[in-house]
């Protein structure tokens, strides 16, 4: 399909992009004949000793050495002119009767030996902790031109090589999970006694950037990082829980407890109002992180300002989270590992809901009573007396049954008096977990090698009917050296997931109906066996149990299936062109699948006894849908990077390239009923012809840029940083779809002055950081520029042959055509300090983000227009905020063992205003200049009334109608007029009604700003230890404040104050209720309806009574584990074995008013109701096994 402006420059024909980039290859690849020597060294040096000319070259960051102290005369002194020299001359002019052998950028010294022939002989040595303690299972590795040997240490850490001619270019490399490791040229040495020291923070590890990697002293842009170790011990089923409260600022919202569910992320707050999600990539490919097995990541990379994002262009507005799996490892035999747990889990809300039919009804009665003066049951005086009687049964005792039959209204019927828990016969909480990690990796010279694989599933929360979810990950990563100049590589990932469920097609309803009128005085099943659904026992016809859903279940065959599969494959070629230049080129392949199935089936019930009846056939239809939707994503990207140092103080990398990225859905729905057997879904089985339905489309959207970044310090102690990038996108009209975005970046190490050389002993790093940047946001739907027409419609009583409905087209809205960019200007102040030895470091980030030209509508505009306002770049928005960190982490010898711990604590917090908007009326409910973006509008409450009389009298002199309709509709003696106990609104503007005004910031009525959306303060906070082979740490996450009024039919808050008829009632309810006993109470005086409907309620408009704080502190992770010691697990060949225990979510405290909410799940559904899958605490047990 050709979209409109295709030939524009950004969507060129698939097989064009093909042969244009196998093209691009090829070439590249003959031009890579000329064989790259190493980078050249500048340095202009006179009478500094040895070490320090090493040091020197060091700090430009191409190489590091390797040596034997004894081998060299560091104190040497030695004077250099060198202009791009090749670093073996620099060494070899300076410094003598030394063998240089450079590897990767590692470069190797030894002594020149002598030429008489060297006999076989063997190399040994011991490996252990810095605290003298034996290191068993350490991977040794001997490398010698082309032989590569390898071996484990043992159980004493001992390890030795049989019959070796080391040549002047051997070395030893010593490496163990958590310690740093050695390398050494062997030399003469036939013994080595290697220390692994513990690994350290420290700021000169490498960070994954955009299009590179840098050191993490050289970063100007504010960037956060996380490490495999501070995920691997977190049992979650994806990446986005573990992520959760780690990263300040990262914000990570959960949106449904259901299995397999995903998360949302956002970096630095309030972005736009048409979405302002972070671009995600894994290993440089956009995706879903849920979608990746989280044991494979190596590396996470959140860059979240304009300045580090700005390389991403239209894709990074609002900041980009790079995800680095793991890689294989050269010169390295396989290594095997296994990691897999067990988990249950139980809610992290109270679920101790009313099981007493007497209390249920009563309640349900009361309440309707008070506002409609009839019960909402039809139970008798007998009736009540009967499950007073039974109100103590926890089980049915067969004197006093459950399930009675009687002649009423002259006809034989079943008569309720349970005390039936639904709760717990809907709902299994326990939902078992299990999940089976494998990795395998190594590599021989010029190859290396990743394989993973992982398989998940978890049992739903459905007791009835269990719903499960099932996953597969599979990946494959390899590369090879062809050349000394060219590198080739393939990543290659698999996944795969099904959820099959039964009930509704929906999430909504499937937690929506389990609420309505399921009273604990009702049964789910009749004597005979037959579902109870419509009853006798209530006064209406359209009040029955769950709205048919416990009759459905009962069944059984109304289920669907959601399944996904994507398969991503990469390819990429670096070639190493020139000695300071290369450049890399890969493409990358997406398809992506969905298909949807759902079976729905005629139900049946029992109202009466003897008599079976059928669900109306519009609630529950004998039908069969399918959904297949399916993408195709194609990226493809060059671009070279060139390194180069002047005079051993100027530090220059450039990069420049160009990324095209096009994305093709489809989508395909197709539905139909009358089908003739309820066990086989088929479409060849479907007989209806009035409610056939399919419907289906494409679209396709395309990006294209010039990207590049320039980088400059000077002796690493004053940084800058420009990024840029060219930006297209079919997203917006001819003539608007291009834009130039760039950004740059300023830093001061302070700490490399030479004044502050008193202060180093102390200080490692003092680094001050500036960035300012602009980037552009076409985060809106793929065509909203064009104006559509829909041919798909009937014209109601009209016909043109008197048989069928004539058939019309109708036009969408008008568009305004003039679309384009919102235009994010991003500024960023920052500080990064390290203190003694790496062990305190401290981060703080301080930005403004102005969101301008935000696409929304205009101005209101008259109900005469007769269509909703086009859509313009109407508004700007501007985000402040701030982000900490603070971490300590340390080690040191106790008894006998090294005890290394670490303390984390991270906070951040934004706020967001309208800087400029287009509302001359100034209605509240449209964004306007100065608004605060979350606002709460609301009535201000003066508590309840505590007298009739003071009710009265205040209901005399203010007009309360408009807030509390529901008192002077109320026809209930206890419910009607206003009362003691009602809500005491105020009248703020003074003009004897209570009421909003015209809506208006010059007439607001006595509605005013009374709270916030948006979330503050959010942090987190972990502690951790290792000692003699036991593992603890904790985290906890949590929020400071975030406003939320609860949804006006939320019955999980309000109870019988929304329904009457609700199904979970707290057992503690009525003791919040005011009553004249109980005049102190949180809730008003008891009406059916109060905050669901404006006619009937005294609680539906917003008001700060009521207004909800969902802060929170969750103590979100504790896990403890053991490492056997190695000198037992290596007698049957295992390096390491660990066991653990881990929980989530243990304990959560909140400022939230209720036991029955979790704070997560009231913030997650935005019609405010809490009709999720609710959330839950895990206790999991697990093994970790390396091979």
């Amino acid at each position: 399909m050709k979209f409109s402006g295709q030939t524009d420059g950004i969507v060129p024909k698939g097989r064009c992009l093909l042969v244009k980039f196998v093209s691009l290859v090829v070439s590249l690849f003959v031009a890579g004949q000329v064989l790259a020597a190493n980078p050249p060294v500048t340095l202009h040096l006179k009478d500094v000793s040895v070490a320090e000319l090493l040091r020197q070259i060091e700090s430009q960051g191409q190489y590091t050495f390797a040596y034997n102290n004894a081998d060299i005369d560091l104190t040497r002194v030695v004077s250099v002119d060198a202009e791009a020299w090749p670093v073996e001359r620099v060494i070899t002019t300076c410094i003598p009767n030394v063998q240089v052998l450079v590897e990767r950028n590692k470069v190797i010294l030894t002594p020149v030996r002598s030429a008489g022939a060297q006999q076989p002989h063997k190399i040994s040595g011991k490996v252990s902790e810095t605290t003298g303690a034996p290191i068993v299972g350490a991977t040794v590795i001997y490398k010698d031109g082309s032989t590569v040997k390898g071996t484990t240490s043992s159980v004493n850490g001992e390890f030795a090589f049989e019959e070796l001619t080391p040549s002047d270019q051997a070395t030893l490399e010593v490496s163990f999970i958590g310690y740093d490791t050695y390398r050494m040229p062997v030399g003469s040495r036939t013994f080595f006694d290697v220390k692994l020291a513990t690994s350290q923070q420290s700021i000169d590890e490498v960070v994954v950037v955009g299009y590179g990697v840098q050191k993490k002293a050289n970063l100007t842009g504010a960037v956060a990082t996380v490490s495999q170790k501070e995920l691997k011990d977190r049992p979650v089923a994806n990446v986005g829980r573990a992520l959760q409260g780690v990263i300040p600022n990262l914000n990570v919202t959960l949106s449904s407890g259901q299995p397999g569910a995903g998360a949302s992320y956002n970096i630095r707050g309030t972005t736009s109002p048409n979405g302002g999600s972070p671009l995600i990539l894994i290993d440089g490919v956009e995706t879903y992180p849920e979608r990746i097995n989280s044991n494979d990541i190596e590396s996470i990379t959140v860059l979240k300002d304009a300045s580090s994002a700005a390389i991403y262009g239209a894709r990074g507005a609002f900041g980009v989270i790079l995800i680095t799996t793991k890689s294989g490892r050269y010169n390295e035999k396989a290594e095997v590992s296994y990691n897999g747990y067990f988990s249950v889990s139980s809610p992290t809300t109270s679920t101790d809901y009313e099981t007493r039919g007497y209390y249920s009804a009563k309640i349900a009665d009361f309440f309707m009573m008070s506002s409609q003066n009839t019960p909402y049951t039809s139970y008798t005086e007998s009736d009540y007396r009967a499950l007073w009687e039974r109100r103590n049964d926890r089980t049915e005792n067969p004197a006093r049954p459950w399930v009675i039959t009687d002649t009423r209204n002259g006809r034989k019927q079943y008569v309720y008096l349970a005390n039936f828990d639904w709760y717990n016969y809907l709902y299994d909480d326990s939902r078992p977990t299990w999940d089976h990690n494998i990795n395998i990796r190594g590599g021989t010279k010029s190859l290396s090698y990743m394989v993973s694989g992982r398989y998940y599933q978890q049992k739903g929360i459905n007791r009835l009917a269990p719903d499960m979810f099932k996953s597969y990950n599979f990946r494959v990563k390899l590369q090879a050296e062809i050349r000394p100049w060219l590198t080739i590589s393939s990543n290659t990932k698999f996944f795969q997931s099904n959820y099959r469920y039964y009930g509704y097609e929906d999430e909504y309803n499937n937690f929506r109906k389990p609420t309505l009128h399921a009273l604990a005085s009702f049964v789910p099943v009749n004597p005979d066996g037959t579902a109870v659904s419509h009853t006798s026992m209530t006064n209406s016809s359209s009040h029955y149990i769950m709205d048919g859903y416990n009759a459905m279940m009962q069944k059984g065959k109304s289920f669907g299936n959601k399944k996904t599969q994507e398969i991503t494959t990469t390819f990429e070629a670096t070639f190493k062109l020139h000695k300071n230049f290369n450049v890399k080129a890969d493409f990358s392949y997406t398809q992506g699948y969905l298909h949807n199935d759902y079976r729905s089936v005629n139900v049946e019930y029992s109202q009466y006894p003897g008599v079976i009846q059928t669900e109306p056939e519009g609630n529950f239809p004998n039908s069969y849908k399918e959904v297949v939707w399916d993408q195709n994503y194609y990226v493809a990207d060059v671009y070279g990077t060139y390194n180069k140092s002047f005079g051993g103080k100027h530090n220059f990398t450039a990069i420049v390239g160009y990324n095209y990225e096009a994305k093709y859905y489809r989508d395909l729905t197709a539905a139909n009923d009358g089908l003739l057997s309820e066990d086989l879904s088929d479409f060849n089985l479907a007989k209806g012809t009035t409610n056939f339905t399919l419907n289906g489309g494409r679209n396709e959207y395309a990006i294209m840029g010039w990207f590049y970044r320039v980088a400059y310090d000077y002796k690493g102690k004053y940084l800058a940083e420009v990024n840029g990038r060219y930006d297209g996108t079919s997203r917006f009209p001819r003539g608007k779809r291009y834009g130039f975005f760039p950004s740059f970046s300023l830093a001061y190490r302070i700490s490399e002055e030479p004044f502050f050389e008193p202060l180093r002993k102390t200080i490692d790093n003092l680094k001050i950081r500036f960035s300012y940047g602009s980037l552009g946001n076409q985060q809106i739907g793929y065509y909203d520029f064009i104006q559509t027409i829909t041919t798909k419609g009937s014209m109601s009583g009209y016909s043109f042959d008197g048989v069928t409905l004539g058939q019309h087209a109708t036009v969408s809205d008008p568009v305004s055509g003039d679309q384009t960019w919102e235009k994010v200007i991003s500024k960023n102040l920052g500080v990064d300090l390290n203190l003694f030895s790496n062990r305190l470091s401290l981060t703080a980030d301080f930005y403004i983000r102005d969101t301008k030209g935000i696409l929304g509508k205009g101005r209101s505009l008259p109900s005469i227009y007769g269509a909703s306002e086009p859509q313009v770049n109407a508004n700007d928005l501007r985000t402040k905020g701030y982000e900490l960190s603070l971490g300590w982490r340390d080690s040191f010898k106790l008894a006998g063992s090294t005890f290394s711990y670490g303390i984390v604590g991270t906070l951040s917090d934004y706020t967001a205003r309208y800087t400029s908007c287009d509302n001359p009326s100034g209605l509240i409910s449209d964004p306007y200049e100065g608004k605060r973006y979350g606002e709460i509008w609301g009535y201000k409450v003066d508590g309840l009334f505590r007298t009739d009389e003071e009710a009265a009298d205040y209901a005399s002199q203010i007009d309360l109608s408009t807030v509390m309709a529901g008192c002077y509709s109320a026809t209930g003696t206890y419910g009607k007029g206003v009362r003691a106990g009602d809500i005491k609104y105020l009248d703020l503007d003074g003009n004897h009604i209570v009421n909003g005004g015209k809506g208006t910031l010059e007439d607001s009525g006595d509605r005013r700003v009374i709270g916030n959306s948006t979330p503050r303060y959010q942090y987190g906070a972990t502690f951790n230890f290792s000692w003699y082979g036991f593992d603890f740490s904790i985290f906890f996450q949590g929020l400071g404040h975030m406003d939320w009024y609860p949804g006006a039919d939320n019955l999980r808050f309000w109870g019988p104050y929304s329904r009457p008829y609700a199904t979970f009632i707290p057992r503690n309810f009525m003791s919040q209720v005011w009553s004249e006993d109980n005049p102190d109470a949180y809730f008003p005086r008891a009406r059916a309806y109060t905050s669901l409907s404006s006619t009937q309620g005294t609680a539906y408009y917003t008001n700060d009574r009521y207004l909800q704080n969902l802060a929170y502190c969750r103590l979100k992770n504790l896990t403890i584990g053991y490492t056997i010691p190695r000198q037992l697990t290596s007698k049957v060949g295992i390096k390491e074995c660990r066991i653990y225990f881990s929980g989530e979510n243990l304990v959560t405290w909140t400022a939230l008013k209720s036991d029955f909410l979790d704070p997560e799940q009231a913030a997650a559904d935005s019609d405010k109701k809490s009709n999720v899958y609710p959330w839950c605490q895990t206790f999991s047990v697990g093994l970790n096994l390396t091979f």
